[in-house]
């Protein structure tokens, strides 16, 4: 990761210092946010994600570089009651704990622990093939770490909005657990750094546009060429869906989208997952962006998705989800915009990430 962080800075530093024309009257036609999920189980298939329906014009390029960091803390019942503790009084999961205490959970079907904090920084590339049709792809580098965001969050549930276990679980600790009848499948409390994950390939073409009205159809491809944990490798994921821009005045823009994915068989490791094979589903945004202002412009994004895994036991990851997607891009010049972003659940079904914030540095040329 330290050298995606040195290409994030030395670009931004770029920008600041003059590297684009002046920003004019004209504003960067960004679309909705690019959310994507980031909780651990649904990190190796493709997922649904907003796209942009207004392309970029043809023979023009759009570059971004988006940097995203998660934390989930996620777990069955069982850990409620039986677990270690440290000097403090905190949970502590080991391996050794796990393997000493297999008989407690003989009986259970499926048992797991989620506790690490995921960084993803995604470098996407838009090309507009004509004034009507674009072709995109993105690279992501990934890194899983213990992290440093359960201060800020153990704080914020303090103030009244309560998860279990919040307060218990031992800060910025990074701890992978899967269990079937007391049989240990994976484990896992080592991190990894900068990883390079699947790239995706799509197209977006406009089907109708008017004044104020955008209406585009996309497509994209996700082929297998990397694993997750170093285990699990998805299929040739895809998708399909439709994505819409409105904008009623000068002030404010909606988008609105919602797609189809499909995703085939992968490895044998993914395929018999203790938690059921990864299922198709749907996926669906609604966006508002404000245009009060000259050079910021706030925005807040619903981001909803089916269940991906089989209804089990003690677990809820066969549920829909539904969050949101807080912030405001900051426009630096005419073909420059960062965008600074807070994601966090509002269903609390136990299939997301508990909460995210994210950095978006993008330039057009």
């Amino acid at each position: 990761m330290p050298k995606v962080k040195g290409i994030l800075g030395g670009g931004l530093a770029w920008l600041l210092l003059g590297g684009l024309p002046v920003l004019s009257q004209e504003l960067m036609e960004l679309g909705p946010v690019p959310t994507r999920e980031m909780f651990p189980l649904f990190l190796p298939p493709l997922v649904y994600q907003p796209v942009n329906p207004t392309p970029v014009g043809q023979g023009r390029w759009r570059v971004s570089l988006d940097h995203v960091r998660a934390n989930t803390f996620e777990f069955s019942e069982v850990f409620k009651d039986q677990v270690p503790r440290d000097a403090q009084g905190r949970v502590a999961i080991t391996k050794a704990f796990i393997l000493s205490q297999f008989a407690q959970y003989a009986a259970l079907p499926l048992v797991y622990y989620f506790d690490e904090e995921i960084v993803r920084t995604t470098l996407r590339v838009r090309y507009g093939l004509t004034d009507r049709t674009d072709v995109w792809m993105e690279l992501p580098f990934q890194s899983h770490t213990g992290g440093y965001l359960d201060n800020v969050i153990e704080g914020f549930h303090h103030l009244g909005f309560e998860q279990f276990g919040r307060d218990r679980v031992v800060r910025n600790q990074l701890t992978l657990v899967v269990m079937t009848h007391g049989q240990l499948q994976f484990f896992s409390d080592q991190p990894i750094r900068g990883k390079t994950q699947d790239p995706t390939l799509g197209l977006v073409h406009v089907l109708a546009q008017e004044p104020g009205w955008t209406l585009s159809i996309y497509g994209a491809l996700k082929p297998p060429l990397t694993t997750t944990y170093d285990v699990y490798q998805s299929g040739w994921d895809q998708t399909l869906g439709l994505s819409a821009r409105w904008q009623p005045g000068a002030r404010h823009v909606f988008y609105f989208g919602a797609g189809f994915l499909r995703r085939p068989g992968g490895s044998l490791a993914y395929n018999d997952s203790p938690f059921g094979r990864i299922r198709n589903g749907v996926g669906a945004h609604g966006t508002w962006e404000f245009r009060g202002w000259s050079r910021i412009r706030p925005f807040f994004q619903l981001y909803a998705q089916s269940g991906y895994l089989p209804r089990q036991l003690s677990q809820k990851l066969d549920r829909p989800s539904l969050q949101h997607d807080l912030g405001f891009h900051w426009q630096l010049r005419r073909e420059a915009t960062l965008t600074f972003r807070y994601l966090n659940n509002i269903t609390h079904n136990e299939n997301t990430a508990d909460m995210g914030i994210g950095l978006i540095l993008t330039a057009s040329f």
